[in-house]
């Protein structure tokens, strides 16, 4: 019995039994696109407007944020699910973007607007696609867009709902935003 253990055990490397495959949504056409949809502050009676449309491998995430009646977010969000994200360190995102503006890739729990959200914020100005690769520990926990702890404990991160990417940084204009991929590991 040991001899057949030993056997098992030098046979598979000790991280396959330790590491959970990567949660990958990659947006592709026929892969992980039409799972996700749009909310924009248009729920609350914002006018922000926005879509996503497949470009290629990617999809491209765009529209114009307004302020007027207290609007000013539009998101792209996944299904809903249950996703464990408490056995991942990190996550990657390869994106491109048109404008120096920030936007967060924004975890949900709770799906309620008031209740607490993971996020963390990325973005930047690129021409070129851009691979940022964010621990997940980094996270912060924020209200309604207010930052009310930064870090987390991974383990907080059982049970996740929803997974999405906002643009809530309070200034009116349009954007652009290519995502290839998203990526738990």
């Amino acid at each position: 019995m040991k001899i057949m253990l030993f056997l098992i055990l030098i046979t598979f490397p000790m991280n396959s039994f330790m590491n959970p495959a990567p949660l990958v949504f990659d947006f592709g056409p026929e892969k992980d696109f039409g799972r996700w949809s749009i909310i924009n502050d248009g729920v609350m009676g914002g006018l922000s407007s926005s879509k996503a449309i497949l470009d290629g491998d990617a999809v491209l995430f765009t529209g114009t944020v307004s302020l007027k009646n207290n609007g000013g977010f539009v998101s792209l969000r996944s299904a809903m699910g249950k996703y464990d994200l408490s056995e991942y360190t990190h996550c990657e995102i390869r994106f491109k973007s048109d404008t120096d503006r920030k936007f967060e890739l924004l975890i949900e729990k709770d799906t309620p607007f008031y209740l607490p959200k993971f996020r963390v914020k990325f973005g930047g100005k690129t021409q070129d696609w851009k691979t940022l690769t964010i621990p997940l520990e980094a996270l912060e926990i924020s209200r309604m867009g207010n930052t009310i702890q930064e870090g987390i404990d991974t383990q907080d991160l059982k049970g996740i709902q929803r997974i999405g990417f906002i643009l809530a940084d309070k200034q009116e204009g349009s954007f652009q935003l290519w995502i290839d991929y998203l990526k738990f590991y």
